[in-house]
């Protein structure tokens, strides 16, 4: 090869290593800023060790250009007459794909992170939906509320259980509606929660399981339980899923309170 297919080669590898570095840098932006879950894991590992791998090719590159021209400079010197160079032109096309990437990039991660959305939510239902099949003595056990220590130690033992049946959910919690005095709220049974012997769970008091929502929630839950709706809640947000499944049995009713954090771009994750 000689010193002009080198300066070619070498600068089309640095032209070609400088937009995939730029385009890089712009994709994690997008997804760093509008909080876009499309990597599940090592976003910001993966992103450093490319980087490093962008710039080796890109430095490399160029340190090969500028030693071929320096070659070819000092070969003109030499020579009686000086090479005849054709002048470089950008097609107005490459100008424009190159602009309209720009947006087509931002709508595809966009799309990527409804996707990954609407794919965990039908897999976190479909997961409800069997594991409330499969455990209906259980669950109608926790239906008939009553607080009481053994309605604690009841609902704490079978959602021990049913944490470790299926993997996407690692937490669940019961939810009931209850009252403290004329104030209405909602019970939650499932936080992990210690007592140093069985008198410190006798005396445990609902102030103590008050289950903390927003409007939003409050809305849905009264809903719920004032019978008027039985559809289950899903709702996802910088990497953590939530969903509440309303479960029946006769005249009574509990909400189960899913939820899933999945860790994107973190160190560890």
């Amino acid at each position: 090869m000689n010193n002009d297919q080198l300066i070619k080669t070498t600068h089309r590898v640095a032209v070609y290593a400088t937009f995939a570095l730029l385009y890089w840098v712009f994709i994690f932006l997008i997804i760093t800023v509008f909080d876009l879950k499309i990597f599940r894991e090592k976003m910001t590992e993966m992103f450093f060790f490319s980087l490093l791998g962008l710039f080796a090719i890109l430095g490399s590159a160029i340190i090969l250009n500028v030693m071929s021209n320096l070659s070819k400079i000092s070969a003109t010197l030499a020579a009686t007459q000086p090479p005849e160079t054709a002048p470089v032109r950008t097609a107005q096309w490459q100008r424009w794909l190159v602009l309209l990437s720009f947006p087509l990039i931002v709508a595809g991660l966009f799309a990527g992170d409804g996707l990954s959305k609407q794919r965990k939510k039908a897999l976190l239902i479909a997961s409800a939906e069997k594991l409330v099949a499969e455990n209906q003595p259980a669950l109608a056990l926790l239906a008939d509320y009553t607080f009481s220590p053994d309605y604690l130690q009841k609902s704490e033992h079978t959602l021990d259980i049913l944490t470790k049946i299926d993997k996407n959910f690692p937490d669940v919690i019961v939810i009931v509606p209850d009252s403290i005095g004329d104030k209405k709220l909602f019970l939650g049974f499932g936080e992990q929660r210690y007592y140093r012997d069985d008198n410190d769970k006798n005396k445990a008091e609902k102030s103590a399981y008050i289950y903390p929502t927003s409007l939003e929630e409050r809305a849905y839950l009264n809903q719920v339980f004032s019978g008027g709706g039985t559809a289950y809640r899903f709702h996802a947000e910088k990497g953590n899923y939530q969903l509440y499944f309303p479960v029946t049995f006769g005249d009574k009713k509990l909400v189960l309170y899913f939820s899933d954090f999945q860790r994107y771009g973190k160190y560890g994750s």
